[in-house]
C-alpha cells in the first residue's frame, strides 16, 4: 500500500504546485478585476484579454517546464522553452498587476470602505497573492532538492521576493486614508505608487539570473552577484525606507513595521560588501607575500572567501 502511494506521488511530481499556482492566479486576478469594474465601469473588463493571455502563458510554462524536468533530453524543452515561457509569463503578469495597482491607488483607493468585504484589507491581500504566485511559479521551473546547494542558491536569490511584494503593498497603506492623502506634499502620492508598482516587476531580475545560471547548474558571474545585492538593498528597500521616513517625520503618519525590515536588509548587505572588500584586501596581501616567500608545507595559500563563492557551485 505504501509503495503504491509513493509511486502515485512520483507519477504526479511537480503537478500539484502548478495547479495551485494557476488557482491562486485566478483568485488574485478575479479579485483585482472586481475592484476595477465595481469602482470604474464595465469597460475595464477589457483587462480580461490580458489576463487570459497570461493564464495561457502560465499553462504553457507549466507544460514545458514539466516536460523538461521529466525528460531533460527532450529537444523542444532543452531549456529555451522553459526560459521564454517562465520569464515571459511572470514579466507580463507583474506588469499587468503593477498597472492595475497604479490605477486603483491613483483613482479610488481612498473611496474604499473598511466595513465592506471588498474593502482595503481584501485588496491588500489580493495584491499580496502576487508573491505567492511568484514562489509557486518559481517552484515549477526547477527540481532542486531541499537542502542541496542548488536549492540554497535559489532561495538566496529569491527568498525575500514575497516579503518585498508584501512590503510594497504595505507601503501603499496611506493611500486608503483620504485626509492623510490630501495632506501629502505634491508628487508624494505618485512617488509612493510608482515605487510600489515597480517592486512588482523587479522580481523578474532574479528570475532572469536563475535562468541564466540554469537554476544553479552554472556559475553566477561576480557582476550579477553585485547587481542582485545592490538591487535588493538600494533599489528596493532604500526607496521604501526613505518614503516611510518622509511619511513619519514629514506628515506624522504612523510608521510601518516593514521599516525595520528595510533597515535590516540594507545594513546586512552593506556589511556584506564591507566583509568581502576586507577579504579581497587580505587576499591581495597574502598573494603579494607568496610571491616573495614560498609557504611551508601544510600552510594555507590565501584561503579567503570571495563574493561569488557563495553562488559558484561545481
Amino acid at each position: 500500500m505504501s509503495n503504491c502511494f509513493i509511486k502515485c506521488c512520483r507519477t504526479v511530481q511537480h503537478v500539484p504546485v502548478r495547479i495551485i499556482c494557476l488557482m491562486i492566479y485566478i483568485l488574485h486576478t478575479s479579485c483585482v478585476d472586481y475592484y476595477l469594474v465595481e469602482h470604474k465601469d464595465i469597460s475595464w473588463l477589457g483587462f480580461l484579454v490580458a489576463d487570459v493571455i497570461i493564464f495561457i502563458l502560465f499553462i504553457a510554462s507549466s507544460v514545458v517546464s514539466y516536460r523538461h524536468l521529466v525528460n531533460p533530453k527532450n529537444d523542444f524543452t532543452s531549456g529555451k522553452g522553459v526560459s521564454w515561457f517562465g520569464i515571459g509569463s511572470w514579466f507580463l503578469y507583474s506588469a499587468i498587476v503593477a498597472t492595475k495597482s497604479g490605477i486603483i491607488f491613483n483613482d479610488f483607493a481612498d473611496d474604499l470602505d473598511e466595513n465592506d468585504f471588498f474593502g482595503p484589507n481584501t485588496l491588500k491581500t489580493s495584491l499580496a497573492l502576487a508573491g505567492v504566485v511568484y514562489l509557486l511559479h518559481l517552484s515549477s521551473l526547477h527540481d532542486a532538492k531541499p537542502g542541496s546547494e542548488r536549492r540554497a542558491y535559489i532561495e538566496e536569490l529569491t527568498g525575500t521576493v514575497i516579503f518585498d511584494i508584501m512590503d510594497c503593498v504595505d507601503s501603499m497603506e496611506p493611500m486608503f486614508i483620504k485626509e492623510d492623502r490630501d495632506a501629502f506634499p505634491p508628487g508624494l502620492v505618485e512617488a509612493i505608487v510608482a515605487i510600489a508598482c515597480l517592486n512588482f516587476v523587479i522580481p523578474t531580475i532574479p528570475l532572469l539570473t536563475l535562468v541564466h545560471t540554469k537554476f544553479g547548474h552554472a556559475k553566477l558571474p561576480r557582476r550579477l552577484v553585485m547587481l542582485h545585492k545592490i538591487l535588493l538593498a538600494y533599489i528596493i528597500n532604500l526607496p521604501l525606507l526613505i518614503m516611510r521616513m518622509i511619511l513619519w517625520h514629514g506628515v506624522n503618519h504612523g510608521v510601518s513595521i516593514f521599516s525595520l525590515k528595510n533597515v535590516i536588509v540594507i545594513s546586512m548587505i552593506s556589511y556584506d560588501f564591507y566583509e568581502h572588500h576586507e577579504a579581497n584586501v587580505e587576499t591581495s596581501k597574502v598573494g603579494n607575500k607568496e610571491n616573495k616567500e614560498e609557504p611551508e608545507d601544510g600552510e594555507l595559500k590565501g584561503d579567503t572567501y570571495n563574493m561569488e563563492n557563495r553562488f559558484n557551485y561545481d
